[in-house]
């Protein structure tokens, strides 16, 4: 019976080792027909041979450093082609950095998890600057929706989650193994620094009406533009008996809300696509937005 669990666990690995070489063999014939980059092929191929080393090796503590070894290897070759992507985003106006980190790791990963990670480091690095004295930079032109926030007035008690977080931990839980304890607290103080990047990135991207065009933004987490013609009318929403009223009035609309600011439900006469962390969304004509000034918004919209 003790031998079960190695057993079981050796055939579980089996398995996936399976799924992923006959993942493999798929990019593979994907890449011969020219369909797919060479590149691609890096991270599964670096998965199988890590995977086969430690199945057929039963552990053995030369395998463990190969694995350690490309990792770290891999996650530098990934630094490298961010930091690159980031200063030559910054060389092309009107790219966004998260746009060019993303079609460089596209050469390596699947589109929708190349833009996750892109948008996690920009969404950082923001935060990182924005703590460092970025908070001191005027807001760019356009029509803002940081200012009512409630994140806004909400980030000076951010820092106190940690304190908090610790001492709140010890005393519930004074023996929990140390590494849970220490994987905890670095998830808090990365949710505070998410949040800092959030609110630096809806600061840093207001909404724009230039050039007969609209474009929209919830920070990093959604975008769109479509033409200024296109808006039918530009409203406040109406007072709701209860939530399933409003739940059901804003059913099929999408959001680029900032929670807290003054709120506006666009109509377009034509559908549109919200761009979000995973690629446009279902098309709609309904969209609520937040602004600071929703009547200088309306204004600039003829409405």
């Amino acid at each position: 019976m003790a031998a079960f669990p190695s057993r079981a666990s050796t055939w579980i690995l089996a398995a996936l080792l399976g799924l992923v070489a006959a993942r493999l063999a798929v990019m593979l014939t994907r890449w011969r027909r020219g369909a797919l980059p060479g590149t691609r092929l890096l991270l599964p191929a670096v998965v199988l041979a890590e995977g086969l080393g430690l199945l057929l090796s039963g552990g053995a503590a030369w395998v463990l450093r190969l694995r350690l070894g490309s990792a770290l290897a891999l996650e530098l070759l990934l630094t490298v082609l961010a930091i690159r992507a980031w200063r030559r985003a910054s060389a092309l106006p009107g790219a966004w950095p998260e746009d060019r980190i993303a079609a460089t790791f596209g050469a390596f990963l699947p589109l929708r998890a190349a833009r996750l990670i892109a948008l996690e480091l920009v969404m950082v690095g923001g935060a990182t600057r924005f703590l460092l004295g970025g908070f001191r930079d005027p807001a760019p032109e356009g029509f803002s929706h940081h200012r009512e926030s409630a994140l806004r007035s909400f980030l000076p008690a951010l820092p106190l989650l940690i304190p908090g977080d610790v001492l709140l931990l010890h005393a519930l839980f004074p023996r929990l193994p140390v590494g849970l304890r220490w994987a905890i607290h670095a998830s808090t103080a990365y949710a505070v620094l998410w949040l800092v990047g959030l609110y630096a990135s809806i600061k840093a991207r207001p909404h724009q009406i230039q050039d007969g065009e609209v474009r929209l933004h919830q920070g990093l987490l959604k975008s769109v533009a479509f033409p200024t013609a296109s808006v039918r009318s530009a409203a406040p929403l109406p007072d709701f008996d209860d939530d399933w009223a409003r739940h059901a009035h804003l059913k099929g609309v999408s959001k680029l809300v900032a929670k807290g600011a003054p709120l506006l439900e666009l109509a377009l006469a034509s559908p549109v696509r919200v761009d979000g962390m995973l690629g446009p969304g279902r098309p709609t004509q309904r969209l609520l937005v937040s602004v600071d000034d929703p009547a200088a918004f309306r204004a600039a919209l003829g409405c």
